[in-house]
């Protein structure tokens, strides 16, 4: 098949730290790309990949990111427009669509069939603009989880596919130290300040890694973390993302502590954590639920009680029984066949 794919230009691919939508379809172009397909990536020209690259920009437009909403429209339009325009010249048998909303725009022109991915929540603002592909011919959605599918009922929806992970990088182990880990964005969303309490009232240590992106979480991370950092409690910064030190972190801490207070439509860092045979701690929230076996590779819990309890009997759960789990689902291995499968149902070649 001759694919091409279409990317926001924020970061390259793969990025070196933050960038969870371009380390996904690194891992599935490069992997289409090993099964034989030919594969365009519309993203920035410093992007590494196996597929051919078309790009507007040389380098990650990341800092626009902060601007003014005109400024940041204008980078994000200027690149999506100019990749359509260029796949609209050529004979490709699908486009798959990983952009924000900005893609449809000129994907509802194209003949060529389009799949898009909803790699993001569906909040009211989103659910309003989607609602306008409501049986719309040759636009095909694929949530990353099932409970995507549940906020928006009636989309042209081919799949859902889980989002995969690069697992031969990531080290399992059995053997754990006695610390809880957090990696991922500071805000009130995300919770980590209720990953401190825990490790508090549990009197256990706690190592939370993450960017800072912005002033909000800058001010998020001032009220809420600076008053828990201690001896126990540590900031570590941000991690690359395939680095020596997150790989150690996940592979050795006892357990995952991840208390979101949204309904996050995947969670691609538990994922991360199971893999290295480390078992997670979450609340009942969006995807949570199909992410974890409860019981069997970490909790999904309701109430900050039985978080704090989950959190004591985390050493019940088996680091093979975590591991196991993302072979068979998590991998991405596994995404990229699914991926194809989707590909040749919508072309009717199977």
């Amino acid at each position: 098949m001759k694919i091409a794919m279409v990317l926001p230009p924020w970061f390259k691919v793969p990025p070196e730290g933050y960038g969870g939508i371009e380390i996904i379809v690194s891992l599935l172009a490069d992997g289409l790309v090993g099964k034989g397909h030919e594969v365009t990536l519309c993203t920035v020209a410093s992007s590494s990949t196996k597929a051919r690259i078309f790009s507007v920009f040389d380098e990650e437009m990341k800092s626009y990111l902060d601007g003014s909403p005109s400024s940041f429209m204008n980078i994000a339009l200027t690149h999506v427009l100019a990749s359509y325009i260029e796949l609209a010249k050529g004979d490709y048998d699908i486009i798959h669509d990983h952009t924000w909303q900005e893609g449809l725009s000129c994907a509802a022109f194209i003949e060529t069939p389009i799949i898009h991915t909803l790699h993001g929540p569906l909040d009211e603002e989103s659910i309003r603009f989607y609602s306008l592909f409501k049986d719309y011919p040759g636009i095909y959605f694929v949530t990353i989880s099932n409970y995507q599918q549940t906020c928006l009922p009636g989309l042209n929806y081919a799949a859902t596919v889980y989002n995969g992970i690069d697992l031969p990088r990531y080290p399992y182990s059995e053997e754990k130290e006695d610390f809880f880990l957090y990696v991922g964005r500071f805000n009130e969303a995300k919770a980590p300040h209720i990953a401190c309490e825990v490790a508090e009232k549990l009197g256990k240590k706690l190592i939370l890694a993450g960017k800072i992106y912005d002033k909000a979480q800058r001010s998020y991370f001032d009220q809420y973390i600076k008053p828990h950092l201690s001896n126990d409690i540590s900031y570590v910064g941000e991690l690359g993302h395939w680095s020596e030190e997150k790989m150690r972190l996940f592979s050795s801490a006892r357990g995952y502590l991840y208390p979101i207070q949204w309904d996050e439509p995947f969670g691609i860092t538990i994922v991360e954590a199971m893999a290295c045979g480390t078992p997670a701690v979450i609340f009942k929230k969006g995807a949570a639920p199909e992410v974890i076996d409860h019981g069997i590779t970490g909790f999904v819990v309701e109430t900050m009680e039985e978080f704090i309890d989950a959190a004591k009997h985390i050493d019940e759960i088996s680091p093979e029984a975590c591991r196991e789990r993302v072979e068979d689902m998590f991998s991405a291995r596994r995404m990229v066949d699914n991926y194809e499968r989707v590909y040749k149902n919508i072309l009717g070649r199977e």
